[in-house]
């Protein structure tokens, strides 16, 4: 028999808001991991002492963190679910017949907090991901990934030109108004002909982002993309701890064209502010390969896991490089493919590199005369003074270690970055503004930690809290030391005599 259901509303009923959300929802999960009293002693200093009360700041971080544990971009959208969703209303502890606030309280308190009490609360998360043993502090990953800003490219606007010298600006007035040549009669025939033009002399083009900005946002950059084409652009740069957890220790907010190898230096400083201490290995990709960053980790004692930014680099035509050549410290000299040596010559401390040249007429007879001196004068090479740091990362690189944290690499910052745009709203910014971008930044990393926390440590009440995710870390990090140990010992395995008991 076909049942039919029939809806009749009700004039009393008896149940209860907590009743409703289920029981492993990740808005209670979190609940149960993180107690949010701490935000009062955050925005205290922000409220008088007298006046009529405001919304509670735990709401309205709360408030905040599930727009983001949600992807929703909107505010006016997320008060409009907040006011339908029953697990919303419980997380912030607003009973059905309670009125949600207005959405404009959020932009209020995003203008009286300012940036320093948004990174308060996401130091906070990685501090209690870290008490929750969600943080080695081993290794950091580092990388950036730029995401579209909230303005259009219609509303480019041209830079004010610099002020230029007079002998410019005379060559410039003439080149823009020429003056009309009369005419001169051939030698002959009395045909006129005219004398041919000056060409306009012809000036490099300064980049896009020094020519034109953005009206609405002047801070994000012009960009070029291949898949996305020419948009405006900001860029988080973000550090991630090895953990398998994949907590995200630090965040910084540039326009989209600063160079990644800039911030090595802040990342790695704010990475240890929060977890305590430096990391014994620096993973990036080659980006952040230059001699400065190699010098600096170098003289910090960490390993540099990233590969040379010039890599294989060798000059037209195949010609050998810098790289092809053997380098003996003890002589301070380079021996080439042929056993000549290349000694030193002379040092530039300007640009902080040495010169080293071969001796008269070798390289005239030389075999490999076209690959490394085709012109047959005297072969140059040109070593930084930093360049032992380089070698050193290079060698540490290629290690068994190297090899294996520099393979985490793509598994642990990419996979960050694909779940801050696709689950979390990173793809593109909500506001204008670099200081407003970066608290949408630290929010978004901030909601993904807790997420993560509330997974491993967020169970019932009356439950002893096992951390499973923590512990099958754990154990899945001593089972790969376990199996790298037994590869590097594989000669004594695979060699082993058939007699040998088992």
């Amino acid at each position: 028999m076909m049942g039919r259901h029939k809806f009749a509303t009700k004039l009393y009923y008896n149940l209860s808001l907590d009743g409703l959300v289920r029981r492993n929802h990740l808005l209670r999960l979190i609940a149960n991991a993180v107690d949010f009293s701490f935000i009062y002693e955050l925005a205290r200093r922000y409220y008088s002492y007298t006046g009529q009360p405001s919304i509670d700041p735990v709401v309205l971080f709360k408030t905040l963190l599930i727009a983001y544990l949600y992807g929703v971009t909107s505010e006016r959208r997320l008060m409009d679910e907040i006011q339908d969703n029953l697990a919303y209303r419980w997380f912030l502890g607003y009973d059905l017949d309670e009125q949600i606030p207005d959405h404009s309280v959020l932009s209020k308190a995003r203008v009286r907090f300012g940036p320093d009490v948004f990174e308060s609360f996401f130091n906070r998360t990685v501090k209690l991901c870290q008490a929750a043993g969600l943080v080695r502090g081993d290794a950091v990953f580092m990388d950036s990934t730029l995401f579209l800003a909230n303005a259009s490219m219609d509303a480019l606007e041209p830079f004010d030109s610099p002020p230029i010298e007079p002998r410019q600006f005379i060559e410039r007035v003439f080149s823009e108004n020429p003056v009309a040549e009369e005419p001169e009669p051939g030698p002959a025939t009395g045909a006129s002909r005219y004398r041919k033009e000056a060409r306009k002399p012809k000036t490099k083009q300064a980049p896009a982002n020094r020519r034109e900005r953005s009206r609405t946002d002047p801070e994000a950059s012009i960009m070029r993309h291949p898949g996305i084409g020419t948009h405006l652009a900001y860029k988080a740069h973000v550090a991630v701890d090895d953990h398998p957890a994949r907590v995200i220790t630090a965040a910084v907010v540039t326009p989209g064209a600063t160079a990644d190898e800039h911030l090595l230096n802040e990342l790695l400083w704010r990475h240890r502010r929060i977890v305590g201490r430096l990391p014994e290995d620096v993973v990036a990709d080659r980006k952040y390969g230059t001699m400065e960053n190699y010098s600096y980790l170098a003289q910090l004692g960490l390993h540099a896991v990233m590969p040379d930014r010039m890599g294989p680099k060798r000059h037209p035509g195949g010609v050998w490089s810098i790289a092809d050549f053997k380098y003996d410290a003890e002589k301070d000299a380079y021996e080439c493919a042929a056993g000549q040596w290349l000694p030193h010559v002379y040092t530039r401390p300007s640009d902080r590199t040495s010169s080293y040249i071969a001796p008269p007429n070798v390289c005239e007879s030389c075999q490999f005369r076209s690959q490394c001196s085709p012109s047959g004068k005297p072969r140059t090479l040109r070593r930084h003074m930093d360049r032992v740091y380089l070698e050193a990362a290079a060698q540490w690189l290629e290690s068994e270690q190297g090899r294996w944290r520099f393979k985490q690499r793509k598994v642990y910052i990419e996979t960050t970055f694909a779940w801050a745009k696709d689950l979390h709203g990173l793809r593109r910014a909500q506001w204008r503004g670099r200081w407003k971008v970066q608290i949408q930044v630290w929010l978004t990393a901030a909601a993904m930690n807790l997420k993560k926390l509330a997974k491993a440590t967020g169970v019932e009440p009356g439950i002893p809290k096992l951390s499973r995710v923590s512990l099958a870390a754990t154990l899945g990090h001593r089972l790969a030391l376990v199996v790298r140990h037994l590869f590097s010992h594989k000669d004594h395995f695979v060699n082993k005599p058939k007699e040998c008991p088992t």
